[in-house]
């Protein structure tokens, strides 16, 4: 099996040309094998209406029809960005089999959408100062570690339910924000080398050496491959049976209380009476209880993961 592909250039250099295509079918069948596993593994819990029963029943009827899970613009921005993600894959992945298209003018344009996404994203988040929504503390660490082997033993334990980003989500959100941001870096720098609406080629930009060049290729290369391992993943807990109410929140923005009581600790997502997000304020130690009054107007309703 090949890692790399690599070619002699005119100076007699070995130069690295690119990823070579065995790692995507590696990432393929690694992807596929963790869907197996989970399946294989994964049951609908028993005993949950009874549980939902035995909750306070003045902290159940506080709580709005409806949650907010995923603001309008987060939805937006969620399908731009998946639209693109799925335009470069199918344009950088879909030549090799031989199925010839104009897929380097289509590819360069879907990545400037990807990468002015990438860039709001950040900007966004820091004027918002909402990145400590995705910090991952030591007590969230060790609540995936018990969760991971209750999955196992198929088992669940109420206080291991995470709030409304889990450590599951948040890692994911991370490897995905590392590959992009490497998919977008090295993308860009590849533009110089193709002609394009602003320019024309220049194979000699930034005087950037060819070994050099072959290692953006292949750190290109990687960062996609990722994307279809995480595609794997996203889509096949996108599709799950018990997980299709986080993919209709994508599509209406809301979970219903059932489900929020249901898969989610109250104490680590707090919602006001209309069902938003809200946030602990400054200073203070602890989560809400289950029985806990509305919250105040000095509790502001907290941005989803787009910082809307």
């Amino acid at each position: 099996m090949e890692f790399v592909r690599a070619a002699r250039n005119p100076w007699g250099e070995n130069v690295l040309l690119g990823l070579a295509w065995d790692v995507l079918w590696l990432v393929v069948a690694a992807g596929l094998i963790f869907v197996v596993v989970h399946a294989i593994f994964a049951r609908k819990k028993e005993g949950r209406g009874a549980e939902l029963q035995a909750r306070d029943a003045s902290f159940v009827a506080s709580l709005p029809a409806k949650i907010l899970r995923h603001t309008r613009s987060a939805r937006i921005c969620h399908w731009v960005l998946a639209v693109a993600t799925f335009v470069l894959l199918i344009t950088a992945f879909v030549p090799i089999l031989g199925l010839q298209f104009p897929w380097v003018t289509i590819h360069w344009i879907a990545g400037v959408f990807f990468t002015a996404y990438i860039i709001y994203h950040i900007f966004d988040t820091v004027r918002r100062k909402t990145l400590g929504t995705m910090w991952i503390d030591g007590v969230e660490v060790r609540e995936a570690m018990d969760r991971t082997r209750q999955f196992f033993q198929r088992t669940e334990d109420p206080e291991t339910r995470p709030g409304k980003w889990g450590t599951e989500n948040k890692v994911f959100h991370h490897i995905t924000g590392l590959a992009g941001v490497a998919v977008a870096i090295t993308g860009l720098l590849m533009m110089a080398r193709v002609d394009t609406w602003f320019w024309n080629a220049n194979p000699y930009f930034m005087a950037l050496s060819d070994p050099l060049w072959g290692w953006i290729y292949v750190l290109h290369g990687l960062a996609a491959v990722g994307f279809v391992g995480l595609l794997i993943a996203h889509i096949y807990f996108a599709i799950r049976p018990d997980k299709l109410y986080l993919t209709r929140s994508m599509f209406k923005g809301w979970i219903t209380r059932d489900e929020y009581l249901e898969h989610y600790n109250p104490e680590r997502w707090r919602v006001d009476p209309e069902g938003r997000e809200i946030r602990k304020p400054a200073g203070a130690s602890g989560g809400a209880s289950t029985t806990a009054a509305p919250a105040t107007s000095s509790e502001r309703a907290a941005p989803d993961e787009t910082g809307n």
